[in-house]
């Protein structure tokens, strides 16, 4: 409708007020449009470079006090303001935004010039007009989609600047907004046909992406109904993985394919953000069962909650799962359980065996000289022996019970709901008998001795730790004895692990004071002529006592003490060498025990000619005693330290021979001169029971070494021995390990066949006599 004019004041006011709610409505235009909504920093930009300058200059238009310079300098900042929020709006497309710029400052030209001429109200209606250009370009560059709604958006536009303040400017008329606006009213019914069509668009492509997810996708995929679990969608892979036709999977239920665990558990509450994956148990057709990683999430299709499912045929990474949580607790070799798949369970067990109102046995056992089994015959027979030894606890184990190989050759067995202690020793009785049998491998039969130990709870303890270790110190008790054993805790054990410490104690005292004595067994020829001395170290405790070496050499190998008690040995032989050298006395070899720690040192070699070097003592005077243990346990590294000592001249015996697993054969590839064989051969021989003894010393001969029966303490024993052709003696039958002094006359004569009760005189008697005495000495 067109309204006449009545007074100026009421057409100054309308048309302020429709020129602010144009330019509030032009604005809005630009700001719904979606490259702002998609960044909301370009609605700052838009609202100030724009909006703030346009409403000020209308502001100055209607209320301003005349004056031009405050329009000129509003249009200057709105024009730089344009340019700012056009700049950042077309940053990445240079000619769209040379293009608005150059409109933009052409349409401010015949701003200036209205102002210049005085018309404020034809320059508002020209900044109106400039705004809706603007709005129209944006609008066909932000949807590029020609839709109906966009053309008739934009025909509300051209309709918009017919009915603005600008054709009642240049026309002269008066409108009343409320009740015509055919161009808002077409703008806003053409925006809204926008929205709507720019909607569904995205809700086809959203179903269209959907099928193609479905379709394309290598996992299985479902979309189900979360409140009722109904299958609304699947794929085919899913069907495929289930063993079904994508027309039977369809309808089925998600309860149908689960196996054991139900549905609400494995896909979790309704959330907007995705859940972490998690393994459940999901059946085929055919009624096997497979794991299946599942991640779902609720989206919302054609106005429906819906619930999307992402599954993945996890079968592989289970496997590979358990057989690394089977190889952390179980051992590869024996296939008993390890350590840590031990104690994980231990607990568990005495608490079940508790609430039955019953105990448990703890056993812990070690295999007696395994370790020259294993380098003796090589790691694949040690393994089978493993085995075997494993197969035989598993055989004594009752289905409550559980064994575990805990180290190189030591096992625990816990035995469950055990009655009594009659009860749990009967269990360790019998695993004991299992286990000493001879153990069969390629022809080979291999005994092994057996030391075990047990604690029983809640009697010898009520937690495992404790039991544990009692079970490990009864085992140590049990090692000391030397043949296969099973016992039991006692509290007398604790004294004999004090005991252990205070002789390590000693041990330590003793060598920084040096008071350690070495005594010298003569090695003599059958018919009493010293052919060389053993030296062996004694230890007179002033408060322990005298302690025999079967008590302090183990306790010295254990804790390490054994290295530099076998170098202050060495030293002493070789300091006391020198000083019979200085007294005259006659010069023998003297065999030195060497210990396994000792000779694994990587020095050890270097070590031993530097001693001699340092005392001045020829190599020919210091033999090198052995295990056989000692030089099979790595044959290669034994044979190259043994090596390096003798080509210095240093010469090597083999102690204890037959006690171990070695044979001639591979000793013969060492440089070994003498075979020392242990006493147990000897003990009680007789012409009948020599054949043993004569095969190894005419083997012996073979190869060029020479033998010294060893604990010789009879004349039978003598008889025979020389009868077989041994080399050499060394026994009580000729004299016990001696102290120096105690020695000296034996050697000056060169023999043992007389009294060892002589006087000890000085070295300088001996200096005296020698010369008168020389006759009397045989050559």
């Amino acid at each position: 409708m067109l309204l006449p004019v009545r007074s100026a004041h009421q057409l100054l006011l309308v048309q302020f007020l429709s020129s602010l709610g144009s330019l509030a409505a032009v604005l809005c235009c630009i700001l719904s449009l979606p490259a702002a909504r998609k960044d909301t920093r370009q609605i700052y930009w838009a609202g100030i470079g724009l909006g703030v300058p346009a409403l000020a200059f209308a502001t100055f238009v209607f209320f301003g006090d005349g004056s031009y310079w405050p329009l000129y300098l509003i249009l200057t900042l709105g024009f730089s303001g344009g340019a700012c929020a056009a700049a950042r709006r077309f940053r990445h497309e240079k000619h769209r935004l040379m293009l608005i710029l150059l409109l933009g400052a052409l349409s401010c030209i015949p701003v200036a010039l209205a102002v210049s001429h005085g018309d404020r109200l034809g320059a508002l209606s020209l900044i109106f007009v400039q705004l809706v250009f603007i709005c129209i370009l944006m609008f066909w560059w932000d949807y590029p989609r020609r839709s109906a709604g966009l053309y008739l958006t934009l025909l509300g536009f051209a309709l918009w600047i017919f009915s603005s303040p600008a054709s009642t400017h240049f026309l002269h008329w008066t409108i009343f907004y409320a009740s015509i606006a055919p161009g808002e009213r077409l703008v806003g019914i053409g925006m809204i046909m926008i929205l709507v069509q720019d909607s569904l668009k995205r809700a086809h492509q959203a179903a269209s992406d959907l099928e193609t997810l479905l379709e394309q996708s290598p996992h299985m995929l479902w979309l189900i109904d979360p409140q009722t679990l109904e299958f609304h969608r699947v794929n085919q892979v899913a069907a495929d993985a289930h063993g079904y036709s994508l027309e039977e999977f369809r309808k089925l239920h998600w309860t149908d394919i689960i196996a054991r665990e139900p549905a609400p558990q494995k896909l979790g509450d309704s959330q907007e953000t995705p859940r972490p994956t998690h393994a459940s148990l999901h059946m085929r057709k055919d009624g096997t069962v497979f794991p299946v990683d599942i991640e779902a999430r609720d989206i919302l299709i054609d106005g429906k909650q819906r619930r999307l499912i992402l599954g993945i045929n996890v079968t592989e990474r289970e496997l590979l799962l358990e057989r690394f949580a089977y190889n952390a607790s179980h051992d590869s070799i024996t296939g008993l359980h390890s350590r840590e798949g031990f104690m994980g369970r231990e607990d568990q067990l005495f608490q079940q065996s508790q609430r039955k109102g019953k105990g448990v046995a703890m056993a812990c056992l070690t295999l007696r000289q395994f370790k020259a089994v294993n380098d003796t015959y090589g790691d694949h027979i040690g393994d089978q022996c493993l085995q075997a030894i494993a197969k035989r606890i598993k055989d004594s184990l009752r289905g409550c019970d559980m064994a575990a190989r805990t180290a190189g050759d030591h096992f625990k067995v816990l035995f469950c709901d055990v009655s009594d202690s009659a009860e749990a020793e009967v269990l360790v009785q019998g695993l004991l008998t299992l286990l000493v049998a001879p153990i069969i491998i390629e022809e080979l039969s291999i005994r092994i001795r057996i030391s075990i130990g047990f604690a029983i709870g809640p009697e010898d303890g009520n937690e495992m730790a404790k039991l544990r270790s009692r079970a490990q110190t009864a085992m140590w008790e049990a090692r000391k004895l030397g043949v296969s054993h099973a016992l039991r805790f006692h509290s007398d054990h604790y004294q004999g692990e004090a005991d252990d410490l205070r002789i390590v104690a000693a041990i330590e005292e003793m060598l920084e004071a040096g008071t350690f004595e070495v005594h010298y067994q003569p090695v003599c020829r059958p018919t009493g002529e010293i052919m060389g001395l053993e030296a062996l170290l004694r230890m007179p405790h002033p408060t322990l006592g005298s302690i025999s070496p079967a008590i302090f050499i183990p306790v010295a190998e254990e804790s390490g003490l054994i290295i530099p008690l076998g170098q202050w040995v060495l030293e002493r032989v070789c300091s006391q060498i020198n000083q019979w050298k200085q007294q005259g006395l006659p010069l023998v070899p003297v065999a030195v025990n060497i210990s396994g720690l000792q000779f694994r040192q990587s020095d050890f070699s270097s070590r031993i000619v530097n001693t001699l070097d340092s005392f001045n003592i020829p190599s020919r005077l210091v033999h090198l005693e052995l295990t056989e243990t000692t030089v099979l346990r790595n044959i290669s590294d034994a044979l190259d330290e043994m090596q390096k000592l003798s080509a210095n001249g240093i010469h090597f015996s083999i102690d204890d021979f037959g006690t171990g697993y070695s044979s001639l054969g591979r000793l013969q590839e060492m440089p070994i001169s003498m075979l020392k064989l242990d006493r147990s051969f000897v003990r009680g021989i007789t012409p009948a029971s020599s054949m043993v003894v004569a095969a190894i010393i005419s083997l012996a001969h073979a190869l060029g070494m020479k033998v010294i029966a060893e604990g010789v303490e009879e004349e039978s024993e003598l008889q025979v021995l020389r009868q077989l052709d041994c080399d050499m003696i060394q026994g009580f039958i000729f004299s016990k390990p001696l102290p120096p002094r105690m020695l000296e006359p034996l050697l000056y004569h060169g023999r043992c066949d007389v009294p060892t009760r002589m006087p000890i005189w000085p070295a300088e008697v001996f200096r005296t006599v020698r010369p008168i005495l020389s006759s009397d000495r045989p050559d």
